[in-house]
């Protein structure tokens, strides 16, 4: 899976940007284009 980068947004390494309240979010797009995202809350 290859995920997407976005312009303005903070991404780390692994191209996931944190939130304020340290919420994870990685976007990518499916074979028809949608953009889907995963997220990870903070424990």
């Amino acid at each position: 899976m290859e995920f997407s980068r976005y312009p303005g947004l903070d991404q780390d390494e692994h191209d996931a940007w944190t939130g304020p309240d340290g919420t994870r979010i990685a976007w990518f797009r499916d074979p028809h284009a949608n953009v889907l995202s995963l997220h990870q809350v903070p424990a």
